[in-house]
């Protein structure tokens, strides 16, 4: 038998030696990711660093995260993203009073899409407000998943936007890339997608204040279909690799009858993300039937139907108990109308339940037991 005195030696020697060496290996892995951000866009440091991450990276990705909880954010005041991020209507005051009221509940997380269209007619100061809007959201506390493109919604016209319609869904969501006046795709506009892609995600590729890039919400949903599905969404895959972000990519599973493009999206993926707006039962059967098998990072990017069973104190609380990320659909209620049902009958009558949205516009909560169960699961570690 080894003396106690010998064996207390040889075990903090041990550990000495594995603390050195974790902290060789985080210093050499940290110093690659200082070397890499100071590269320009196009470059890398690792050959063949514009695949997709591999399992093992992605895992010591989300380890670094807390639990992710969220929303899906646009301020009460836009009725779509094109109002959201042109000069004449961004309002950054209101935003912050938002991000105030949603750090409040426990956020730690937003998603946000961008609009190429206002890119295309002021892109030095969309980055710019893109900027103030994640120095913003990081006062909070907050880091942004940034959408870039959205397979939803029709011709996009700058300028004043119409009013919203009550009791209509979201009815004036602008899809992205443009559409053509008769609403077919316009090929000929790959060039300036490409343009895009490459200026935003390179402007922000190794910002920290950047949670990840989900590529393209719902592809394959209505007008965007066929080229759009899978020739450019292969293309803004490459182009987003060629930018060389630090943060990592994915594109959200939203339809799982769609398995060819489903197989794409988890084939270039580096963490899964998936909606869904089903009750937890159904939702943990999705996650381990579906999504766990992959053996990557799990975030569910839209939720909260509470018509349809999706609700924060089944859903999120089951989001929590897997470490899924988790980030609803809505904050506040305004301009799109997003409390209503997808399908509405009822005019511009209150709904009740409501379908999405947390807050009322002054900042209350819509259900304030609901609020305070949403504060509580999220204070406690």
């Amino acid at each position: 038998m080894m003396h106690s005195g010998v064996s207390i030696f040889r075990l903090v020697r041990a550990i000495s030696a594995l603390v050195l060496t974790t902290f060789t290996l985080t210093s050499a892995a940290q110093t690659q990711a200082d070397a890499y951000c100071d590269m320009p866009a196009g470059q890398t440091v690792v050959p063949g660093g514009a695949r997709q991450w591999t399992a093992r990276k992605a895992a010591r990705w989300y380890a670094e995260q807390p639990f992710l909880a969220g929303c899906n954010y646009i301020p009460r005041n836009a009725v779509n993203q094109l109002e959201m991020w042109q000069e004449e209507t961004f309002s950054p005051d209101l935003i912050d009073q938002e991000l105030g009221w949603a750090e409040e509940l426990g956020f730690n997380c937003l998603r946000v899409f961008l609009q190429s269209t206002v890119w295309k007619t002021d892109p030095e100061g969309f980055l710019r407000r893109v900027d103030r809007f994640l120095e913003i959201a990081d006062r909070h506390g907050m880091k942004t998943m940034l959408v870039l493109f959205a397979g939803s919604g029709g011709v996009n016209n700058s300028g004043p936007q119409p009013e919203p319609v009550p009791g209509c869904h979201n009815r004036y969501f602008c899809g992205s890339p443009d559409l053509r006046p008769d609403g077919t795709e316009d090929t000929d506009a790959y060039p300036q997608v490409e343009r895009f892609v490459k200026q935003v995600v390179g402007t922000f590729r190794c910002d920290d204040r950047v949670l990840a890039w989900d590529l393209w919400n719902e592809p394959g949903w209505k007008n965007h279909r066929g080229v759009t599905a899978y020739g450019l969404l292969a293309k803004v895959v490459g182009w987003t690799r060629d930018a060389r972000p630090r943060q990592p990519l994915t594109i959200g599973i939203w339809n799982t009858d769609l398995n060819v493009l489903n197989e794409f999206i988890f084939s270039v993926s580096d963490i899964v993300s998936f909606h869904s707006y089903s009750d937890h039962f159904k939702v943990l059967s999705e996650l381990d039937e579906r999504y766990k098998p992959l053996g990557r990072p799990i975030l569910c990017t839209e939720y909260l139907a509470r018509n349809f069973g999706s609700r924060f104190d089944n859903v999120l609380a089951l989001f929590k108990a897997e470490r899924v990320g988790a980030l609803c659909w809505g904050l506040v209620d305004g301009k799109t109308c997003t409390k209503w049902p997808w399908s509405w009958d009822g005019g511009a009558r209150e709904p009740d339940p409501w379908f999405h949205d947390v807050l009322h516009p002054d900042g209350s909560p819509y259900d304030v037991r609901e609020a305070e169960f949403v504060r509580r699961l999220l204070r406690d570690k």
